[in-house]
C-alpha cells in the first residue's frame, strides 16, 4: 500500500494522466489533480436520476410518521432536500419534522448536516470519515429491537448499514429519492475506457462503488471489458477513497493500490501525489493524452 503521510511535492503528479469517473465532484477532483501537476481525464460513469413517481417516498414518510421513528439516518444532502420537498408537497413535512425533532438524527457528512439544519434539525452525530460503515459501527450497540430507523439513502441499497440494524430487530424504512444510472451522454465515459484500455492512463481515482461498476458496463458495451480489466490489473494505479469503493474493486478481482485515510477526496488526491514513485512503477502508458 502506498505511503500516505508524507508531504507530496507540488508536481507530484506531473506528467501523469489521472482517470476520473466521478460526476458530482468531477470538477473538484480535476482541480485537485491539476494542483499536484497532473492531467485529469474526466469521463463520468454515474448520473443521478430523480425518481419520477413520488408514491414510494410518500408511503415511507407516512409509515415513519405513524410508527414514530426513533432514528433518522441521512446519507446525502440532495436526497434529504428532495425527501423534505416531496413531504411538503403532500402536506407531510410538519408531521415528519415533529417526529424527527424527537428522534436521534445521524448525518453522514457536511452536506447532509447542512440540509437538515435548513429544516431546523440538528444532527446528533456525524462520522469523522463520512462513511456508512462508521455509522453502522456507531449505531451497533445503540439501536434496540423494534426501534424504527428512517434511512435516507443514496442511489442504491446499503446492505452494510441496513443488515446490521435489521439483525438486532430494528425496523428500517428506506427513503430513496434518486437512483444512479449511466449518463445519457456516454462519450466521455467511453473515451475514458478506451484510453485506459490502450495504456494512456497512469492512475484511476475511484470515489464510489457505482463508478467502477458502470465503468465496466460501458466497457462491456464497447466489448472492451477484458482490456479494461487487464489494464487496471497490470498498468493503472488504483486509488480508492474508502472501503466501499475498495470493495467494488475487489468484486472485480482487483486490489486497490492506495486507500485514502481519512476517506475523503482531498486525502485521496494528496496521497496519490505522495505515491508518485509507486504510480510510475505500475503504470506503463503508451502515450499520455
Amino acid at each position: 500500500m502506498a505511503p500516505q503521510s508524507e508531504t507530496p511535492a507540488p508536481d507530484g503528479l506531473a506528467g501523469m494522466v489521472i482517470g476520473v469517473p466521478a460526476a458530482r465532484r468531477a470538477a473538484e477532483t480535476a482541480r485537485l489533480i491539476e494542483r499536484w501537476g497532473g492531467t485529469p481525464l474526466v469521463g463520468p460513469t454515474v448520473e443521478e436520476v430523480e425518481v419520477q413517481d413520488p408514491h414510494p417516498v410518500v408511503e415511507a414518510t407516512r409509515e415513519l410518521i405513524d410508527a414514530g421513528a426513533g432514528w433518522s439516518v441521512h446519507l446525502t444532502g440532495v436526497g434529504t432536500k428532495r425527501w423534505f420537498r416531496i413531504a411538503e408537497e403532500h402536506d407531510l413535512l410538519e408531521p415528519l419534522r415533529s417526529i424527527l425533532l424527537q428522534a436521534r438524527v445521524v448525518a453522514r457528512g457536511q452536506k447532509a448536516s447542512t440540509a437538515l439544519r435548513g429544516y431546523g434539525l440538528q444532527p446528533d452525530w456525524v462520522p469523522a470519515g463520512e462513511t456508512s460503515a462508521e455509522i453502522a459501527d456507531w449505531m451497533a450497540d445503540k439501536v434496540r429491537q423494534d426501534d424504527v430507523v428512517a434511512l435516507q439513502r443514496h442511489g442504491e441499497p446499503v446492505p452494510g448499514l441496513t443488515d446490521p440494524l435489521k439483525a438486532v430487530g430494528a425496523r428500517v424504512v428506506e427513503v430513496s429519492t434518486y437512483r444512479w444510472d449511466i449518463p445519457q451522454d456516454r462519450e466521455p465515459a467511453e473515451q475514458l475506457v478506451r484510453t485506459i484500455g490502450t495504456g494512456g492512463v497512469h492512475a484511476l481515482v475511484i470515489t464510489s462503488a457505482p463508478q467502477l461498476r458502470n465503468l465496466f458496463q460501458v466497457a462491456e458495451n464497447l466489448e472492451m471489458a477484458d482490456d479494461l480489466h487487464h489494464a487496471l490489473e497490470t498498468k493503472v494505479f488504483l486509488a480508492s477513497v474508502g472501503s466501499v469503493a475498495s470493495t467494488a474493486l475487489e468484486e472485480r478481482g482487483l486490489a486497490p493500490d492506495l486507500v485514502a485515510h481519512p476517506a475523503r477526496l482531498g486525502a485521496l488526491l494528496r496521497s496519490l501525489a505522495t505515491a508518485r514513485r509507486q504510480v510510475w512503477d505500475k503504470a506503463t502508458p503508451k502515450e499520455a493524452v
